[in-house]
């Protein structure tokens, strides 16, 4: 009886090395390079016309040490949690950088959702505010499709 209960548990752990019972949470499937297919972004801003366009061309994604994965295209480096194929901003987080004008601007994600298609397609979609160091705050309202290209 102790052989088949031996045995019962190697093959256990067998099926489980071989990814059976798979969760959705692959974070590999996520690390790489994606390049934008489409994309729209709105820039608005109080007492200003929208400004309008494409997201960056290319995404790189990690993996994280603090969370499942890190967005590596910028240098906020934010940081991802993943559950069944999506990968969700971990709140909350926030950004500073230089604003063009020798001030500083904060963004502030209010959401950001990147949701894998299949193995090789996925779309994005983000919500953020930026407060300028005047204290006018934008938002910016995007989406996007994606391809992934590598896997490094």
């Amino acid at each position: 009886m102790r052989g088949l209960v031996l045995f019962a548990g190697m093959f256990v752990l067998a099926l489980a090395a071989t990814g059976c019972g798979d969760d959705g949470n692959d974070i590999g499937q996520f690390v790489g390079t994606w390049k934008y297919t489409t994309s729209n972004a709105t820039f608005s801003c109080p007492g200003q016309a929208d400004q309008t366009g494409p997201l960056a061309s290319m995404k790189r994604w990690g993996g994280g040490i603090k969370s499942d994965l890190v967005d590596l295209t910028t240098s906020c480096d934010y940081l991802f949690d993943v559950a069944n194929k999506v990968a969700t901003i971990q709140k909350p987080q926030n950004c500073s950088f230089d604003d063009g004008s020798g001030g500083t601007a904060t963004e502030v994600p209010a959401s950001w959702v990147f949701t894998l298609l299949s193995p090789s397609t996925a779309e994005e979609k983000v919500m953020t505010v930026t407060t300028f160091s005047d204290g006018v705050a934008c938002n910016l309202t995007a989406t996007g499709t994606l391809d992934k290209i590598s896997t490094n």
